[in-house]
């Protein structure tokens, strides 16, 4: 396209009506992606056993529908908002936020700030899996509930310095928010329900994001420091750390 525009290449991304074509190619491009990486990721588990491979289809699909969902949530915001919806009780269905805020990160001042903030995802995960939607994802078997609920298992300990907790923390946000973008597609969910799965992937990645500039001789230790509790997490029968039915 820059070829055949030749010198009025410039004159043409700068029009919004190429910019518009550009972004839906875009995005339609991406949902394409998503779904035969799905597609092809759940021939090779149960097919060849060739894991790696069927993790990386996985996270690309859940990559690609990401950006399509987030892609197209911009484009519609700069569009006039159509009337708000209300449910059968007459109150307005709350507006869906961003996906996942992206903000510069600040380094943790001490260890037990980075415990409350763990204890905060927790937290978060609590209140999406005491939904109708996180009572459906305990016994789903569906391939992104089954990614996400193995994410969350691999989750350290409350108190585990910066270095090992960081790619943990950054899986599950990226798992929950892939889950988010299937749900607001697939419109089945309640917005309460979305939002707070949609709190988990926030609280995530803002303490993955974190954790990565935290430097552990950095972290101070205050002289007394009380042990962190251990993360259980109450599911609707027993509490559990990190089980299926405690971990969606």
């Amino acid at each position: 396209m820059k070829e055949k525009a030749g010198a009025f290449w410039d004159t043409l991304r700068a029009d919004v009506r190429f910019q518009g074509f550009w972004r839906t190619a875009a995005i339609r491009a991406c949902e394409a992606i998503s779904v035969h990486a799905a597609a092809l990721a759940n021939r090779l588990r149960p097919g060849t056993g060739d894991v790696p491979a069927a993790d990386a289809l996985l996270r690309l699909s859940d990559a690609t529908i990401a950006y399509s969902t987030v892609a197209a949530a911009a484009a519609a915001a700069s569009t006039p908002a159509p009337p708000v919806a209300e449910n059968a009780g007459g109150a307005a269905e709350p507006a869906m936020r961003p996906l996942v805020e992206r903000r510069t990160p600040a380094a943790y001042a001490t260890r037990d700030d980075a415990v409350r903030a763990a204890e905060e995802v927790t937290a978060r995960f609590q209140k999406w899996i005491d939904t109708p939607m996180g009572q459906e994802a305990v016994g789903s078997r569906h391939m992104r509930v089954t990614a996400f609920r193995d994410a969350w298992r691999q989750l350290p300990p409350l108190d585990s310095g910066p270095g090992p907790a960081v790619g943990p923390y950054g899986a599950v946000a990226e798992r929950a928010q892939a889950l988010v973008a299937i749900a607001v597609r697939s419109a089945r969910f309640a917005p309460a329900d979305v939002q707070a799965l949609q709190g988990l992937a926030q609280a995530a990645e803002k303490h993955s994001a974190r954790l990565s500039v935290t430097l552990p001789p950095g972290t101070a230790r205050p002289a007394q420091r009380v042990a962190a509790p251990a993360r259980g997490v109450a599911a609707p029968t027993a509490p559990a750390a990190r089980t299926p039915r405690a971990s969606a």
